[in-house]
């Protein structure tokens, strides 16, 4: 089970309290305002240098959530490539068939933010597999946004364990709702592949975020060991 910081803005020091506390990787933003965090992105040439100064100072992989209707062009993805970023983080609804080859640089990550029909979930993560074997996990960002915040439910646990049973690769669970380390266990199913934390758990602070990747990650280690 990866453990992915989602970060509330671009900043320093708080990559670099997610590394410290033990994230497998860090995404940051481009080009959207944060539904949880209300924060604002702008665009490659806006972010580049605090997304560099990232990449350079800490030892985990750094992905980059381009965008919605506005991303990159063809010569920031480059650049980002170049740059050192190794992942792609980004909605189906929003991802252009043709950037597909173009990315072959990048890991790759779709996200949904419904829950899709069975047969349509196995045919989105099937198609994107024949389109290329980078894709790594399903972001499920299926959490409407007035329960952003809320407990999890066993109802959530159902549709995370049902669109893993439809997903042809492993599933990754964003911390739209308030997460609690104790609800790992819950979310070690078959067909997991990594919890994402993200504002609404780890705070905005570095001391905060440092203390709750630190805890999930000392959580996921228990759970492995069992």
């Amino acid at each position: 089970m990866r453990l992915i910081v989602s970060l509330a803005e671009n900043r320093l020091e708080l990559a670099q309290a997610a590394a410290a506390g033990g994230a497998d990787a860090i995404k940051v933003h481009l080009n959207v305002t944060h539904d949880a965090s209300g924060a604002h992105f702008g665009g490659w040439a806006d972010e580049r240098a605090a997304i560099t100064s990232i990449i350079s100072a800490v030892d985990v992989p750094v992905g980059v959530m381009p965008g919605a209707e506005e991303l990159p062009s063809p010569e920031d993805f480059a650049d980002m490539a170049a740059s050192g970023v190794r992942f792609i983080d980004l909605f189906a609804h929003h991802w252009p068939l043709h950037l597909l080859e173009r990315w072959s640089v990048f890991e790759l990550i779709v996200a949904i933010n419904r829950v899709l029909p069975e047969r349509e979930l196995f045919h989105l993560t099937s198609l994107i597999r024949e389109g290329s074997n980078r894709i790594s996990m399903l972001e499920a960002s299926v959490i409407s946004q007035e329960d952003y915040g809320k407990p999890l439910t066993f109802g959530d646990i159902a549709t995370y364990r049902a669109l893993a049973d439809a997903s042809q690769v492993p599933l990754l669970i964003p911390t739209q709702k308030l997460i609690q380390t104790e609800d790992l266990h819950m979310l070690d199913f078959e067909g997991i592949g990594g919890i994402m934390l993200g504002v609404i758990v780890t705070g905005r602070s570095p001391g905060s975020i440092e203390k709750v990747t630190r805890d999930f990650r000392l959580a996921i280690e228990d759970i492995i060991k069992d």
